[in-house]
């Protein structure tokens, strides 16, 4: 039987009064435009009628229970069931974390769950532990120890990381689709023409992950996987770019930001073992031109032509 997904990410979703100014980063982002991109992403899934959407975290703007609450709304209009990985700017407070927990029926605060769906075993991670410099692991952010430079970064906690090889390893030979917000894999380096806020980069190459961040324990995480031929993808966000980057026999994915440009879905179909994805814009085009920047070359962001239209072997 086919089966057709959607996979979203960072929408950052602000609700009606709560909309900020509109800022820089890869391209420029409207913030201020945040009901009117929410409606054409209605507008777009609806007609791609998934069985279902997968959104790879960074699901609110200001990690607050009005914006948690107008994103779900958003989401219950597209009348399908809808899953998310939370994402660093969902973990800062306890408030909208204990929602995500609650939306899945899970213990208080805890966001890692499985779920099977299209013949697929999904294991939905959370990477938004926070870590400080004295290595004390929260599950939300401690603003005052970030403003102070104190924070290390954000990964899986111990207990998570347990948790992961137990479900691996009770799968059987079942396909495994991992999905988090920080990406678990990408290229060593990009053809960047500039960093985010048009600063010029130095060389023609460029390591990402320097100026983006590491997720923390993910060499760990990628040990665990390494051990389990069946996980065959892992899809996030986080950074803001559409890529694929295959490596060790698993395809990592990461869909770009539907905040600034391209203002991009993908669209998975799964059928007769294999999976394939189509990248498609919103329906209304004019975000992509009030967003894009041409002057700061940033149009790699969406990524190649291999990065927007691929397929695998689930078997």
């Amino acid at each position: 039987m086919p089966y057709r997904f959607v996979i979203i990410s960072d929408t950052h979703f602000f609700a009606p009064g709560h909309t900020p100014a509109d800022k820089l980063y890869w391209n420029r982002v409207l913030q201020s435009r945040a009901p009117e991109i929410a409606e054409s992403l209605i507008d777009t899934i609806s007609d791609l009628a998934p069985d279902f959407v997968i959104h790879c975290g960074d699901f609110t703007g200001l990690c607050d229970m009005d914006n948690f609450l107008f994103g779900c709304q958003v989401m219950d209009a597209l009348r399908c069931p809808w899953y998310v990985a939370i994402g660093n700017h969902d973990s800062w407070y306890p408030g909208v974390r204990a929602a995500f927990s609650s939306l899945y029926d899970l213990p208080q605060g805890q966001c890692y769950y499985r779920r099977d769906l299209a013949g697929l075993r999904f294991l939905f991670l959370d990477v938004a532990y926070w870590t400080s410099s004295q290595g004390q692991v929260s599950p939300y952010l401690d603003k005052e120890l970030y403003d102070s430079g104190q924070i290390r970064g954000m990964g899986p906690s111990d207990a998570e990381l347990l948790w992961l090889e137990e479900e691996l390893a009770a799968c059987g030979d079942r396909p495994v689709i991992l999905v988090s917000h920080a990406p678990l894999g990408f290229q060593d380096v990009y053809p960047l023409s500039t960093f985010p806020r048009g600063e010029p980069v130095q060389t023609a190459t460029t390591s990402l992950v320097d100026r983006m961040g590491d997720m923390l324990r993910r060499d760990q995480v990628r040990s665990i996987v390494r051990g389990y031929p069946n996980v065959k993808a892992a899809f996030a966000g986080h950074w803001h770019i559409s890529d694929v980057h295959h490596n060790e026999g698993v395809l990592y994915c990461q869909t770009a930001s539907l905040r600034e440009y391209p203002f991009e879905i993908r669209l998975v179909q799964v059928q007769d073992g294999r999976l394939s994805v189509t990248t498609h814009g919103l329906k209304d085009p004019s975000f992509q031109r009030l967003s894009f920047v041409p002057e700061w070359g940033n149009i790699w962001v969406a990524g190649a032509p291999e990065d927007r239209e691929f397929t695998l072997d689930l078997r």
